[in-house]
């Protein structure tokens, strides 16, 4: 009888954990895969590439920079939209914060309609786009009507 408890306990003990290391190794998977871009689209630009390369090189900047926790960014055409989120405690000198990232944004991309906002809502619309970037369903044209409707949100609420 002391056997079998023994050796339900060594399975349970098992059990558990295989399961807790599963989901630390799925949670260190998604964070690493959080930044990962896929960058082909379909519909009237037939199998193009949206080149991500601005909007990978600023949010390579901005995570260099201690004042900014989180980024997302995506660009099309001309149009760079960049959203992060400022830890709490830098909350105090938010204004200085954005006008000193918008000002090296617009220096890093001269030719660019540079958009940034540190704006919560934004950041999520931006973190959605980027996710949908690899739809099939969405082309160019579509993509670049929702960077417009965030670009319009993100001066609705400045």
């Amino acid at each position: 009888m002391e056997m079998k408890k023994w050796w339900l306990a060594a399975v349970a003990a098992i059990i558990a954990t295989s399961g807790c290391a599963k989901e630390e190794t799925e949670q260190k998977q998604s964070l690493q895969r959080a930044n990962l871009l896929r960058t082909h689209t379909s519909g009237t630009a037939k199998h193009a590439e949206l080149n991500q390369g601005p909007a990978e090189r600023a949010v390579a900047y901005l995570r260099q920079r201690d004042d900014v926790r989180d980024v997302v960014a995506v660009n099309s055409g001309d149009r760079l939209l960049v959203a992060y989120q400022i830890p709490h405690m830098k909350r105090w000198s938010r204004k200085q914060i954005e006008k000193d990232i918008d000002h090296k944004l617009r220096d890093m991309f001269p030719g660019y309609d540079v958009v940034s906002s540190s704006d919560l809502k934004i950041f999520w619309k931006t973190k959605e786009l980027k996710a949908n970037m690899d739809n099939p369903r969405w082309d160019e044209r579509k993509f670049n009507q929702e960077i417009r409707r965030i670009e319009k949100l993100s001066k609705e609420q400045t």
